[in-house]
């Protein structure tokens, strides 16, 4: 039997889920949350989704769970709203996992990126990619992963897209965040991790 890690990158906007197995990340992906009304809709519409992701995984073997760490600060501040939305949303990952028998453990950001990606600082890209979130993408585009991660941009936007082709497309952080939490099990220091009950 195999050792299959479920990262996410969890947020009420698009939740970035991969599964990692044996190591090497098999599935990369995400459920986009923000055309849901209510937190409680995004919420529940989650549990669905990772019910599945949770059972397709058990057929593998035994199945552990990393989401990222709750920052309690940001940029100095205290965000007590954020800090009981984003707490909901954790409790939901959690107690759906709970219900099949996996533990979560939470990381943290700079702990994930530092050990996996090599880096918790940005860089500079053309892609229009944020400078923090670049040095994930690069990371996966450097393993062959693009196709994971890239999505095709229709309508206006253009902040953070880029053009090939005649068509306008993006890289979705939130994908390769969840693809290095996932690996984290696998190439992380696990005492860095902390149980989520």
């Amino acid at each position: 039997m195999s050792e299959v890690c479920i990262g996410i990158d969890q947020s009420y906007e698009d939740t970035g889920i991969s599964v990692c197995i044996d190591g090497s990340v098999k599935v990369m992906g995400h459920i986009y949350l923000g055309k849901l009304k209510s937190k409680t809709e995004k919420r529940n519409y989650l549990k669905l989704k990772l019910e599945k992701v949770i059972k397709k995984a058990l057929n593998y073997g035994s199945v552990t769970c990393i989401i990222e760490r709750i920052r309690l600060r940001s940029e100095g501040f205290l965000n007590i709203d954020y800090i009981k939305s984003i707490g909901a949303l954790n409790a939901v990952i959690v107690d759906t996992c709970a219900a099949y028998g996996v533990s979560v453990y939470s990381v943290d950001t700079r702990c994930w990126k530092a050990q996996i990606i090599g880096t918790s600082k940005g860089s500079s890209n053309k892609y229009g990619v944020p400078e923090n979130k670049w040095p994930t993408i690069k990371y996966f585009l450097q393993n062959g992963k693009e196709r994971c991660i890239i999505e095709e941009v229709t309508g206006r936007k253009t902040k953070g897209t880029f053009e090939r082709n005649g068509k306008k497309y993006r890289y979705n952080d939130n994908i390769a965040d969840s693809g290095a939490i996932s690996l984290f099990w696998f190439k992380g220091d696990k005492n860095k991790l902390k149980v989520e009950k």
